[in-house]
């Protein structure tokens, strides 16, 4: 039966207008138009273009009248009908429209955008025009169309009121429409026309063509498919020449799509060496498998010492789904792990596999979509965002290093990862593999109930052995004060490491070169005059550290170095803190025959960066790599013997509940880096608290007698996994229109809850000053919410978002958070 009637969610459509909207469909679209597809539908008094998905079908419709669809955006791929239900269940999860959820999900260079346009209507304008009218009116009649906001950029603000005044007098009208566009690449081929006597007596012409034409003809004989810049290297043709043949019908031009692959310029790789498992290695794969031929979903958590061997296992369960012809995605935390993971699973995977990360181009990343969806591309490997891989049928996710932050995004919609590679798995009865050297405590907590399987693996790999691990004590350590980041330790073991030509990764947890600046005189602090922290110091490459500029890591405010103090004029301005920067000035300072090599935000922000640096260091044309947290985890180079961490302690005493788990899942992760070849390994860690209960635990690598005592605390105060968290936040340019909006909200909660929900059990608190009270020239104010998950609790939160945007004054924002990665 065909469907009459089609539900359809408006992806611009805000949070409080979410909701399906019926519309006719046409005849010739009812076969066309499936769940997923992207229609155009006029919406609105005014009947504006905008873009819409499909959602449900009907044959009936309750309402007397119904406007049909316009049009179907009908791009080269479709995606898999499980999609619209993910975005319904990001819904509900993540408190975000169906519109955010579905234009997260779809792949870039996609244009779902609303042009608004102006044509004349041909009616005579009167003499008594005002001058600005009668511009505005003469460059759409020029035109034949001119787009709203090319005007508007053109002729100012000031246009927006004459173009209204031109449609009331009927001279303009206002239309609007959503075209169809797609980011692809093209080339233009040239090929012959006609048959090869046809060409043979053109050349034998005397005035058929000319001599320049002749040339193009006879290139094209022996060159029968060739490109325009092909002809005009190897021939010198211009494009008028060109030109004038296909006027002539003697050569035809053809557009071709090209994909874009970002492998292809990736140094070749060569076939991985015969696997050999540990036997420890072979009961894991063992029990994996397993798992992934049971037709129900699974799920697992593989936890294993750091050079364990996980990325083996990891590689043959892989190979198993793809047996079974079934589909593989692959995550990691950050792109610096891309980088290096590409080349081990290139090794194994070829063709087969696809890169997805934000260093892509809008172009490679919708070449890729569009391969997945072919069926040309079987495992994908990539950051956050490839967990919106569209492949059918989907067999196994693995989420390496699971206990990192950066799998939960900071932009609505607020996800997680791990809760939507968990509702993809349940749908197609695909095994949800996560893997760590230290899981998060919410994992490890089910995995130990039985909620997930759990796998060990206890050894590390061959016969490496776990490094020896030196706390050292800063305190009374001359060479570390009053301005040195190395102590004595430290130093010492650099300088073996590097007669032994071995090589050192040192971490240091913030970029830049200095924290901040005050005046040693008034105590004035150089702060961002956005956001309520203080300003870092830069310096420029190769130059002196008064050359700098100071910059706001929040908002990316930027400004010179002060030379006096604005406030008193005094020139005693005091550097203070360290950062990347200040470590590669000492190390070129006190080891000056080392080669080193910095990574962390600064110097990796050009495409493939991160590949370039790591390497240089893989082929041992560095000595020492230090950088921020992208050279704490999943590295693996066997030159490596020894690592530092410059200081441990800011880390530990972060406002956040998850801060000891993070310091300690940090300091493993960095001690795991050395010794991975069979050779010693050897860590150093500065601080001054030594005696520290996390530092301690993190230098014997024991994780479970760390989670025993983090688990025990995480139960008397009821923090995850004991509870679930969210946290609604409110922002506003003036100090008091937040904190009074904050009030009333949370008051709006406390009667919604009473009245409503009152069935619901959680514990408010707030609200409070954000952690950060100003960013971006907004201050903000934090209501925090525990509870036990359930359908009503996510009811209650989804009627509390709403009630509160409905009463949220113009210059205030409203944002829902579940489970923050940070509270």
């Amino acid at each position: 039966m065909e469907h009459l009637y089609v539900s359809v969610h408006i992806l611009d459509a805000s949070y409080r207008m979410d909701r399906p909207y019926t519309y006719f469909l046409p005849p010739e679209l009812r076969e066309r138009v499936k769940k997923g597809s992207l229609l155009v539908v006029p919406f609105g008094a005014g009947n504006k273009q905008v873009s819409a998905v499909a959602t449900e079908f009907s044959e009936a419709c309750e309402f007397p009248r119904v406007k049909p669809v316009s049009q179907i955006l009908d791009y080269p791929f479709d995606l898999p009908e499980t999609f619209v239900e993910l975005c319904k269940f990001m819904k509900e999860r993540f408190l975000c429209s169906i519109g955010q959820a579905f234009r997260t999900i779809l792949p870039p260079g996609i244009n779902l955008s609303t042009e608004v346009y102006y044509v004349p209507t041909g009616a005579e304008a009167p003499e008594a025009l005002s001058g600005g009218c009668q511009l505005l009116y003469r460059a759409v009649c020029t035109a034949g169309e001119a787009s709203e906001r090319k005007l508007l950029s053109d002729y100012g603000e000031e246009a927006e009121r004459a173009l209204r005044l031109l449609c009331s007098m009927g001279l303009l009208s206002k239309r609007s429409r959503v075209r169809k566009q797609l980011n692809e690449k093209n080339l233009t081929m040239l090929r012959l026309c006609g048959s090869a006597e046809e060409i043979l007596s053109l050349l034998e012409s005397d005035s058929a063509l000319t001599e320049k034409q002749k040339v193009l003809v006879e290139l094209l004989t022996h060159y029968p498919y060739a490109t325009m810049r092909e002809v005009a290297e190897i021939g010198g043709i211009s494009p008028s020449v060109v030109s004038a043949l296909v006027r002539k019908g003697v050569v035809r031009r053809e557009e071709v799509r090209v994909e874009r692959d970002f492998l292809s310029s990736q140094t070749p790789v060569e076939p991985p060496p015969p696997t050999v498992l540990s036997e420890e290695q072979t009961e894991a794969v063992n029990t994996l498998r397993s798992l992934a031929d049971r037709p129900e979903p699974q799920a697992a958590l593989l936890y294993g010492v750091t050079g364990s061997g996980k990325t083996k296992v990891i590689i043959e369960t892989v190979k198993h789904v793809l047996s079974k012809g079934q589909t593989a995605i692959l995550l990691l935390p950050e792109i610096g792990l891309t980088a290096q993971a590409a080349n081990t699973y290139r090794s194994v995977f070829g063709d087969q596999l696809a890169i997805i990360h934000s260093m892509l181009s809008v172009g490679e990343r919708l070449d890729a979509f569009r391969a997945m969806r072919e069926g040309r591309i079987k495992v994908v490997l990539g950051t956050r965002s490839a967990v919106f891989s569209p492949f059918d049928n989907l067999g196994l996710i693995v989420i390496d290093e699971e206990q990192e932050s950066t799998y939960k995004s900071e932009l609505s919609p607020k996800y997680h990862a791990r809760d939507v590679a968990r509702f993809l798995c349940a749908k197609s009865g695909g095994l949800l593999l996560l893997a760590s050297a230290t899981p998060s405590v919410e994992s490890y907590y089910k995995a130990q109930n039985g909620v997930y399987t759990l796998v060990k693996l206890t050894k590390r790999y061959g016969n490496a052995t776990l490094p020896e691990v030196r706390i050292e004590d800063l305190r009374g350590d001359e060479s570390a004060f009053p301005d040195k980041l190395i102590g004595a330790r430290l130093h010492e073991e650099l300088g073996r490491t590097l007669q032994r030509e071995r090589q050192a990764i040192l971490f240091v947890n913030r970029r830049g070169y200095q924290s901040h600046l005050s005046c040693s005189s008034c105590g004035k602090v150089y702060t961002c005059p956005h956001c309520s922290v203080s300003l870092t110091h830069h310096a420029y490459e190769g130059q002196k550290k008064s050359d700098g500029w100071l910059s706001c890591h929040y908002c990316g405010y930027v400004r010179p170095l002060p030379r006096v103090c604005e406030d008193c004029g005094s020139k005693h301005i005091g550097y203070f803190g360290f950062g990347t920067q200040k470590l590669q000035e000492e190390l070129t300072e006190r080891l000056p025959t080392a080669r080193s090599i910095r990574m962390d935000a600064d110097t990796t922000t050009e495409k493939s960066s991160h590949d370039r640096i790591l390497d240089t260091f893989g082929k041992r044309e560095a000595d020492i790599l230090f950088g921020t947290q992208m050279v704490s985890k999943g590295l693996d180079f066997p030159g490596v013997d020894l690592v530092g961490v410059i200081s441990v302690d800011s880390s530990l005493y972060q406002n956040d509940f998850r801060a000891g788990e993070r310091t300690f899942s940090l300091l493993t992760q960095l001690v795991g880096r050395a010794g991975r070849s069979g050779e010693k390994g050897l860590a150093v860690l500065q601080t001054y608290n030594p005696d520290n209960e996390i530092l301690q635990l993190a230098a014997t690598q024991d994780y479970e007698a760390f989670y025993e005592s983090e688990i025990l605390l995480r139960r008397s105060v009821v923090f995850p996994p004991f509870c679930s968290m969210l946290v609604f936040g409110v922002s506003a340019v003036e100090e008091q229109d937040c904190a009074s909006f904050a009030r009333s909200f949370d008051s709006l909660l406390a009667q919604l809850h009473a009245e409503e929900y009152a069935d619901v059990k959680l514990q408010r608190f707030g609200p409070y000053p954000g952690t950060v009270y100003r960013v971006g020239g907004r201050y903000r104010q934090k209501i925090i919410i525990k509870y036990s998950d359930s359908a009503r609790a996510r009811a209650f939160f989804a009627a509390g978002y709403e009630l509160g945007l409905s009463k949220c004054p113009r210059d205030v924002r409203l944002e829902a958070d579940a489970n923050p990665a940070v509270i």
